[in-house]
């Protein structure tokens, strides 16, 4: 697996971004591409990675509701 810093142009502001892919929570996942929600400055990206870790995929987050799970209550 491509371990380590990400990085991507932002497609909102355009600025040079890095991340970490949160490898522990990915372990379990059957299905890729993942979907991860990066929160940047006032803004939200969706980065969809592959089974190697690697990005596959980038949206913008025009919106977005905070849920809940039954056990964070």
């Amino acid at each position: 697996m491509a371990e380590g810093l990400k990085w991507l142009q932002c497609p909102v502001c355009k600025k040079t971004i890095s991340w970490k892919v949160p490898e522990e929570a990915l372990k379990k996942v059957t299905r890729f591409p993942v979907a991860i929600v990066v929160k940047h400055e006032d803004h939200y990206l969706v980065c969809y990675v592959d089974s190697h870790l690697q990005l596959a995929d980038t949206e913008v987050a025009v919106t977005y509701v905070e849920g809940k799970s039954k056990d964070d209550e």
